[in-house]
């Protein structure tokens, strides 16, 4: 039996778009090595029905789970509560959140040695803004310090998209972070993220962004020394909403062919009005030249080549 657990956890507004990345990451995955496992919060019983009908047609375990598991706090941080929420057979837990794709194998990353109490997470994007003379760098900063976050360990910020987890000891952090989100509730940005950075940045291993890389540097000239894994959209627009760069079809298309596959899915398809998807068309035009300008063209670039350098590939 495997010992790794491939992990998502989603509400209905995400299922449709978590299962095809789960899908992705089981052909990518050695069935040996990981199973796949879906959480689903608060959906409807027809809802949690129609997905584990297509989750086992597609070798990936489906569970209904209570938001009690998770004290009832937003999905977004269920991640805090793995170790309840992961049955106890699994010793090492591979988060994913269900805004991606994956295009390579995640065997290395499944394979990599995590000590007891650490887990790999890649730097989030706003860290190669600071340090700097930008005024957006010296914002991120302030806003670190204010959190708590020193100066010293500011540049170690990581995104928790993707996480590589050692089951010992992700309680300890996962408790401290939900007890830190609270205490800093309405007062932080990055709600779950700047919780889990004040428990666990000193239990953290950087990761590299192959594992997690932000589809919008497929614009900062670094994809091809990178060669990512698993892409992260974040922000909007997503990739269901349709080809917008720096994305083409065939990175909509999964979405699409989901629902043919599998019809009842077809109307928790997240769709976008044409007016939106309109203006997200022409913004992502301007996107791209002020991407490869602020990021592909300046010290930010060569930093996060240097952190690539750094960082635990887990690809040997």
């Amino acid at each position: 039996m495997p010992s790794c657990c491939i992990c998502y956890t989603t509400d209905q507004t995400y299922l449709l778009p978590t299962l095809v990345s789960a899908i992705q990451a089981r052909r990518h995955a050695d069935r040996a090595k990981a199973d796949i496992a879906i959480f689903s919060f608060g959906a409807s019983g027809r809802t949690d029905d129609l997905f584990c009908h297509a989750a086992q047609q597609e070798g990936i375990n489906f569970y209904s789970t209570s938001p009690k598991v998770i004290e009832g706090a937003n999905v977004m941080l269920a991640r805090l509560f793995l170790s309840r929420i992961v049955p106890t057979n699994y010793d090492n837990f591979l988060y994913i959140d269900g805004d991606t794709q994956i295009t390579n194998s995640l065997d290395p990353l499944i394979d990599y040695d995590v000590p007891n109490g650490r887990f790999l997470a890649a730097s989030d994007p706003m860290t190669f803004a600071i340090p700097g003379p930008e005024k957006h760098g010296r914002e991120l900063a302030a806003y670190f310090s204010s959190l708590g976050i020193s100066s010293s360990q500011q540049t170690n910020y990581f995104n928790t998209g993707v996480l590589r987890i050692n089951r010992n000891g992700w309680d300890d952090i996962g408790l401290l972070a939900w007890k830190l989100f609270n205490i800093h509730r309405g007062l932080s940005r990055f709600p779950d993220q700047d919780a889990l950075n004040l428990a666990g940045i000193d239990c953290r291993i950087p990761m590299s962004l192959a594992w997690n890389f932000p589809i919008f540097m497929a614009n900062a000239r670094v994809k091809n020394q990178i060669k990512p894994r698993i892409y992260h959209f974040m922000g909007s627009p997503k990739p269901w909403h349709g080809a917008f760069l720096p994305w083409n079809e065939s990175v909509h298309q999964p979405y699409l062919d989901i629902v043919q596959k599998y019809p009842d899915l077809e109307p928790y398809l997240p769709l976008m009005p044409s007016p939106k998807i309109a203006r997200y068309f022409f913004q992502q035009q301007y996107k791209r030249i002020l991407e490869t300008v602020t990021w592909g063209l300046s010290d930010r670039r060569a930093r996060i080549l240097q952190y690539e350098i750094n960082s635990a590939h887990g690809t040997a």
